[in-house]
């Protein structure tokens, strides 16, 4: 029950998605069997991605980054000079 409430902290299948782009993208040949399957297993870790729990400890997370993102973006505005 408490696993449900506090969720994953990030998405699942995110690894398996670079493991896809990796081998869709950087293992290139002329037959594209590795362009097929890279974007195989990009799809199924899209899935799973989907599937993950959003929970308390993501949402955290997020509010955590957007207000950094904001703080930062105060500090560029406020620094920059006016003509």
């Amino acid at each position: 029950m408490f696993e449900d409430l506090l969720g994953d902290y990030e998405p699942k299948g995110r690894t398996i998605q670079g493991v896809g782009k990796f081998i869709a993208m950087g293992l290139d040949d002329p037959f594209h069997i590795t362009t097929v399957t890279g974007f195989a297993v990009y799809g199924i870790g899209k899935a799973m991605e989907k599937r993950s729990n959003y929970g308390i400890r993501r949402a955290m997370m997020d509010i955590a980054n957007i207000k950094r993102e904001m703080k930062e973006l105060t500090l560029d505005l406020s620094s920059m000079k006016l003509i």
